[in-house]
């Protein structure tokens, strides 16, 4: 053993905390040496690596049934065709954002925490109505106060995110903060949730498929589950995974979010450096729109990309001898023309359909004859025929 290795398992020692433990563990792993003779000791180590999240997991968990158990969570009822939430530091321009592409007129002061609860606004776009909420200013540690917790609760529910960072600022240590109190809420965003399935069985205990995607020692897996006593159990990796998307996976109450970067107060000097390095660092994970709210610059842009994540279609529909209706009914992306029929009118539609009449002007085929199965896209006209 090296006397580096040796020195960081006196340090793994000496840790007082479960997660100095966990961390000093880590680093102990990874300064093992790679011979043969190393393989057990290695094995025994990722095993109380293992033995240690789970103990952390269990605590996180008790404690949030505390938090929980006070009721501090509140809610905005849904409106529109869908909810975004605003997060970001204080004064990073959520409020100036809303002002800009809303009728809302919410107050911006140049002083900190000028938004103290929650606030909704809406903003027509496409003939749509989408709700933007915004949300007190996030701050290292805010997920343990009250309104932390209840505005991060908000954005566990919303369709998307918008990540709001002030050019004029480090946009590294704004980044840090807020993906960690994010992270604390138990919010994924922009992360493949069908990678790691987890599915509870009756009997025969523990079965793990798809180990070649696992990244890292599938040792970890089953010595996870032994000590969280998950008896029958099937685990299937169905892509490349994390030992942390597979804690996610067996975490009911991770909620997976949508999410995009706005990049707020472009026209300040040094804002396009930041703005380089935000993409430079974050934009294999989001997408950044660079805006400058107080000139109007490139809002139009965000109104796309924040529409764009919401995953929506706008289906307008039109009586046979009449103009398409200029109110559009707005469905998931992916519906059918079933899903159009049964909002519309299920009995007439659905347990009347005759057939179905798609408009289309940007395809070759303008007009089509189609079934309740065929799937729709964003604009199309529809005209439904009953018996």
């Amino acid at each position: 053993m090296t006397p580096q290795f040796e020195a960081q398992r006196q340090r793994y020692e000496d840790a007082e905390s479960l997660e100095q433990k966990i961390t000093e563990l880590e680093k102990l792993i990874a300064l093992a040496p790679h011979h043969k003779g190393a393989v057990k000791m290695v094995s025994d180590y990722r095993k109380k690596l293992a033995r240690h999240k789970a103990e952390l997991e269990k605590k996180k968990e008790i404690e949030r049934v505390r938090r929980s158990s006070g009721g501090e969570e509140g809610a905005i009822r849904k409106e529109g065709a869908g909810q975004v939430c605003l997060v970001g530091m204080t004064k990073s321009g959520k409020s100036t954002l809303i002002n800009a592409v809303t009728n809302a007129n919410l107050a911006v002061g140049d002083y900190p925490f000028t938004t103290t609860v929650p606030t909704p606004a809406m903003m027509t776009f496409e003939n749509i109505n989408i709700q933007m909420i915004e949300l007190p200013g996030i701050f290292e540690g805010s997920y343990d106060t009250s309104i932390g917790r209840q505005s991060l609760a908000l954005a566990r529910g919303a369709d998307c995110i918008v990540i709001l960072v002030d050019l004029s600022q480090d946009v590294e240590q704004q980044m840090h903060v807020v993906l960690g109190e994010i992270e604390r809420a138990r919010i994924r965003l922009n992360r493949e949730k069908s990678a790691v399935r987890v599915e509870r069985v009756g009997m025969g205990g523990q079965m793990v498929y798809g180990a070649q995607n696992y990244q890292g020692d599938i040792v970890e897996v089953y010595e996870y589950l032994r000590a969280r006593r998950v008896v029958n159990v099937i685990v299937r990796f169905q892509k490349p995974a994390t030992f942390q998307q597979f804690i996610d996976a067996l975490d009911t109450s991770v909620a997976y979010v949508r999410a995009l970067i706005v990049a707020t107060k472009g026209d300040l000097t040094g804002s396009s450096t930041r703005y380089e390095q935000l993409k430079a660092e974050y934009g294999s994970r989001f997408e950044v729109v660079p805006i400058s709210a107080v000139r109007g610059e490139n809002l139009e842009a965000m109104k796309w990309a924040l529409y764009n994540h919401l995953d929506i279609l706008r289906i307008y529909t039109k009586v046979p001898g009449k103009k398409p209706e200029t109110k559009p009914i707005v469905l998931p992306e992916g519906a059918i023309v079933e899903d159009a029929a049964r909002k519309i009118h299920k009995q007439l539609f659905v347990e009347r359909f005759r057939s179905a009449i798609i408009l289309r002007q940007n395809d070759k085929i303008k007009r089509r004859q189609v079934g309740l199965n065929y799937p729709l896209q964003d604009g199309d006209v529809l005209q439904l025929l009953h018996r």
